[in-house]
């Protein structure tokens, strides 16, 4: 089948992650597949590359697969609306890729304007198999719109409306595929394929050779998270870990939050808080070796119920020592598997096994090693394999 994957946002953020998991699933599979995202770099024209790995592309392929082609839409006008994915150029250009590229089918990546107005426009004539995947809901909590009621209504209505017309919608977690149900998707229609493991990507390293190279403290207890919305709590369950391990540092990964920032300023501990900035996918995995412990807070309300943090996997992938909190299908894994410690919700509660880890390097050794064992064993996105296939040629 000659397949195109539509991810609504930018190379590299979000949900291209999935979109280019599913997509290298597919051409694992043998299909001819073509992903398109939205550049981070070019405003007024479209990039075309070939890819095989999540590092790296190629101007064609260059040895055995399985290869993705990757089209990287121009990124004028692409927050002109709220909920992003507008870009005019983007949509234009994708519409005239479904018009002149004769696909058998299309996987739409949520449900923006740059994922569903090309489905909308061109199926009625081109009769190519649409599967839509959901991964977040943003009308049930994640997008707020400052609290206009009506935008969330109009929201909420284009997010499920390309559900119904979807040939099959695949979803994340359970919360979503009941909440298909509920808008009236049937359920064979429906396939519960959860996020996956990049085991081919992030691998164990050695923290001392990857402090060294990137130039973190090698002696001090660290502690990191990959950033997560304002990364305000963030900063003050850190705050409750000093009290217990004076001497810890905080890695704060990704792009900086001025408020996190702020408020370690705020509570005098700015100094033990490194705070990297967005750092290459080529480094990545040696900012996960770096940490003793890593650390992911999540609120029990629909968003954090609906998903499936993908950071989450990451540290375990990474083999590191981690806390979170049971919530949605992550508190599943942490209950049937040794891979981490859950935490009670309030910062005190989630400091403390963060601080008893890391007085205790024999327990964070054995939870590492068997994090990624579990995760090579039951979730690299290989095994996601046959049913990503099996939803594109039902």
């Amino acid at each position: 089948m000659k397949i195109l994957a539509l991810n609504f946002n930018q190379k590299g953020m979000g949900t291209y992650r999935r979109s280019f998991y599913f997509s290298r699933e597919l051409a694992r599979a043998g299909h001819q597949v073509t992903m398109v995202t939205v550049s981070c770099s070019s405003r007024f024209r479209r990039c075309i590359s070939w890819k095989r790995d999540w590092t790296g592309e190629c101007a064609e392929p260059r040895g055995a697969g399985p290869w993705i082609r990757l089209i990287e839409g121009p990124a004028w006008g692409y927050r002109a609306l709220p909920g992003w994915g507008s870009g005019p150029l983007d949509i234009w250009q994708r519409m005239r890729e479904l018009q002149t590229g004769e696909y058998d089918a299309v996987l739409g990546f949520e449900y923006h304007p740059n994922v569903s107005w090309p489905v909308y426009l061109t199926r009625r004539w081109k009769h190519f198999r649409f599967v839509s995947d959901w991964c977040d809901w943003y009308g049930g909590s994640s997008n707020r719109y400052r609290g206009w009621k009506l935008a969330h209504r109009i929201d909420s209505h284009l997010e499920e409306k390309i559900r119904h017309a979807a040939d099959c919608v695949s979803v994340t977690s359970r919360v979503l595929f009941e909440r298909a149900l509920a808008i009236g998707i049937r359920r064979e229609k429906i396939v519960h394929i959860p996020a996956g493991a990049a085991t081919d990507y992030i691998v164990p390293l050695d923290a001392g050779q990857a402090r060294r190279q990137v130039r973190v403290p090698e002696g001090a207890p660290i502690v990191a998270a990959l950033r997560n919305g304002n990364m305000c709590r963030e900063v003050l369950i850190f705050r409750e870990v000093l009290r217990r391990v004076p001497g810890a540092l905080f890695l704060m990964l990704g792009s900086s939050s001025a408020q996190a920032l702020e408020l370690a300023e705020r509570a005098g501990i700015s100094q033990q808080i490194i705070s990297t900035g967005w750092v290459r996918d080529e480094d990545y995995p040696q900012y996960l070796a770096c940490a003793d412990v890593c650390f992911c807070p999540l609120e029990d309300g629909r968003n954090d119920r609906a998903r499936w943090p993908a950071k989450i996997l990451d540290y375990l992938t990474a083999g590191r020592a981690t806390v979170t909190n049971a919530v949605g299908e992550v508190a599943d894994l942490f209950q049937e598997q040794p891979v981490g410690v859950l935490a009670g919700h309030s910062c005190e509660e989630f400091a403390e096994p963060i601080a008893e880890l890391l007085r205790d390097p024999e327990r964070r050794r054995a939870l590492g090693e068997s994090a990624r064992e579990v995760m090579v064993r039951d979730w690299d996105y290989r095994l996601r394999g046959p049913l990503i296939n099996g939803m594109m040629m039902a």
